[in-house]
């Protein structure tokens, strides 16, 4: 693993017009090796405000001083149990539309429970966990490494029960591509893991079988000879230093593009 730590210290510059440091720049070449995944997330502890969903958000990092450095991605993932509230799709709806929609495709919007297909499927009983939001600099995309590190996270906060969701849309809407394709596309990329399509866009996968860990293997290996040349730039902020990342490139001689996944 790179410790950025152990580069060659930032230079003092000149001064900027404002009256602030300027520092030469760090360049590292890193690889998955030197990422880190940090895990938040608030617990309201009034009773009047559950609403039997926690929202974690998972920052993506580069390392530096043996812990988490400046921020390259996000991950926003809401954990469901159905036996803290009523009828959790009423919690959906009071979220937002997006876990609303995947909501009322896993569960009986009258009940309230997992649908009696989806429950036989899964080798677990446990929680839902729905993959809400996941961005990475856009620097860093098309190689498959946003959907290996969401797995990633998946694995350590499912706990190897229950059922796994997403709606494979992106983030951002572009009037130039077509938006069918563009969840075919997202749809085939979280394919890599072992989602597979349930019903009305939304995707699955059973944490309870091996799977995902099986995918994670696969796909680590896969990306564990990637290398990006990162350019880091420390900026004064008060009595702080702040490490801001300022250029990402990929060495030509990289794996490229992604080889399709295995059927």
């Amino acid at each position: 693993m790179t410790d950025l730590k152990s580069a060659p210290p930032a230079v003092p510059a000149q001064a900027s017009a404002h009256g602030e440091r300027a520092y030469a720049p760090i360049v590292e070449c890193l690889g998955i090796d030197d990422m880190i995944l940090r895990y938040g997330s608030e617990h309201g502890i009034d009773v009047c405000r559950e609403d039997g969903v926690q929202h974690w958000d998972v920052g993506m990092h580069f390392a530096e001083d043996g812990g988490a450095g400046p921020r390259f991605g996000s991950i926003e993932i809401c954990i469901a149990d159905e036996y803290r509230v009523a009828n959790l799709v009423d919690s959906f709806d009071s979220l937002s539309s997006d876990l609303l929609r995947i909501g009322k495709t896993l569960y009986d919007p009258e009940r309230g429970d997992l649908r009696d297909d989806l429950q036989e499927r899964l080798a677990l009983p446990g929680k839902t966990t729905i993959v809400d939001r996941v961005t990475i600099d856009r620097r860093l995309r098309g190689h498959g490494l946003g959907v290996f590190l969401t797995g990633m996270a998946l694995d350590y906060l499912s706990h190897g029960a229950g059922v796994i969701a997403l709606f494979p849309g992106p983030v951002e809407r572009d009037d130039h591509t077509d938006y069918e394709q563009a969840c075919a596309s997202l749809g085939r990329a979280w394919a890599r893991i072992g989602f597979e399509p349930y019903n009305d866009g939304t995707w699955i996968l059973d944490p309870g079988r091996t799977t995902l860990d099986h995918a994670l293997d696969r796909e680590r290996e896969r990306l564990q000879h990637y290398r990006w040349t990162v350019t880091f730039s420390d900026e004064d902020q008060g009595p702080w230093t702040h490490s801001a990342i300022s250029a990402i490139t990929m060495p030509k001689s990289a794996p490229h593009p992604l080889p399709e996944p295995q059927t």
